[in-house]
């Protein structure tokens, strides 16, 4: 047994090292503490940087009967006063829901009570305290849709449109799949990491552009890297968990219907970026691309129900409700960033979506790999897989020019 006074030592001993282990934090705090109140002096020797422009961010305009609503950002250090507003260069009255001087990266409405002509182009302006204007230009005026039971439905049924509908008729590849040789099914195993391949880079990609446009302290690759990291352990989080439910495969591998799941999961992320754009291009007036997306769209996701269809084919049977389960898993997202484009068409979000889409496509890829390596004659350097792979990324590169 140990005595009392050597555990005391013991754990005063522990004590010490946990409290040096806050002596880094403490002295980069009192580093970070002197430079913030002697910066200017240090950097004085380097040379003087040109003030920034005292500029606002216009992050949305809506339109209403003889109204016209600016939604409006202070992305700079300093605060920053609504001064003036112009309506095609004319100066005209204006209210503020909110306050109108603006601290860093606060927002504030601007209402202006204006007859605007329908399908006119229109531009307007925010004016700054310190004579800067930034302005918007809008190509053609179309009234606003407002939240109400017929916009939420309207919503839900282009969501089910472009993403439940082509997903369960993808699904219907499933009795076939199960019929074609192995050295076929591992083709179409590749081709979904084909597929998930393309969609993944095309989330990043558009995350990528997307937070370009966001107010310099709210962008930065920092918040994409933070959506790819979040949804990349989180998924890899939930094949373990899939995994583990297989139980008699060995080192908790997953099995056919576990992989679509995680494909489903996946494709439903990215899906949830794609409701987005439908859902921003309808609520901005833009009816003609609106509807181009959501044609595009029903034939670029079929191919993702192929996707689901290929790893869920090496199960025997799978019940309908199973099927129906991965369907609305895949396409449902879709409803629910129509909702969020339509009615809230926040960029944030839209960084968000996308950047977590790509996380969650980029793990889906690594899990693909790892079965087709296990199942597939020949592995992943065979003809087969390797033919499969650049199949799916150019029949997504193909069905993608519908969209472009």
């Amino acid at each position: 047994m140990e005595s009392s006074s050597a555990a005391e030592k013991r754990g005063a001993g522990d004590l010490r090292w946990r409290l040096w282990a806050l002596v880094p934090i403490l002295l980069l705090v009192g580093a970070v503490s002197v430079f913030a109140a002697a910066g200017d002096s240090v950097l004085g020797l380097l040379g003087r940087n040109p003030p920034p422009v005292d500029e606002f961010k216009i992050r949305r305009v809506e339109f209403s009967p003889g109204e016209i609503r600016i939604r409006v950002t202070n992305p700079q250090r300093d605060d920053l006063t609504i001064a003036s507003v112009s309506v095609d260069d004319a100066i005209v009255p204006f209210s503020v829901d909110g306050p109108q001087r603006l601290e860093r990266l606060r927002s504030a409405t601007i209402v202006i009570p204006f007859d605007w002509v329908e399908d006119d182009p229109i531009s307007v302006g925010v004016t700054s305290s310190t004579g800067i204007e930034t302005t918007e230009e809008i190509a053609a005026a179309v009234e606003t849709p407002s939240a109400s039971p017929k916009g939420f439905f309207g919503y839900a049924l282009v969501g089910f449109l472009v993403g439940i509908v082509p997903v369960a008729l993808g699904l219907l590849w499933l009795p076939s799949l199960r019929r074609v040789a192995p050295q076929w099914l591992a083709a179409f195993m590749a081709l979904t990491g084909g597929l998930l391949t393309f969609l993944a880079l095309e989330a990043l990609a558009e995350a990528l552009e997307r937070q370009a446009a966001l107010p310099g302290a709210l962008g930065g690759p920092g918040l994409v890297l933070i959506g790819v990291a979040t949804s990349y352990l989180a998924l890899t989080f939930l094949a373990q968990r899939l995994g583990a439910r297989g139980g008699a495969r060995r080192n908790s591998e997953l099995g056919g219907l576990g992989l679509a799941t995680l494909v489903a999961v996946g494709i439903g992320l990215h899906n949830l970026g794609e409701g987005l754009a439908i859902g921003s291009s309808f609520a901005l007036g833009e009816l003609t691309l609106g509807t181009f997306l959501v044609v595009g769209f029903m034939v670029h996701n079929i191919t993702e129900g192929l996707g689901i269809a290929a790893p869920a084919a090496e199960e025997k049977e799978t019940s309908i409700g199973r099927l129906a389960l991965l369907a609305l898993v895949a396409g449902g997202p879709a409803i629910v960033g129509a909702w969020v484009g339509g009615f809230l068409t926040d960029d944030f979000l839209g960084v968000l979506f996308f950047a977590a889409a790509a996380g969650a496509a980029f793990e889906v890829i690594v899990e693909v790999g790892r079965y087709v390596a296990r199942r597939a004659p020949g592995g992943l350097a065979s003809g087969y897989v390797i033919g499969g792979f650049l199949t799916g990324i150019a029949v997504m590169y193909a069905t993608g020019l519908l969209v472009a």
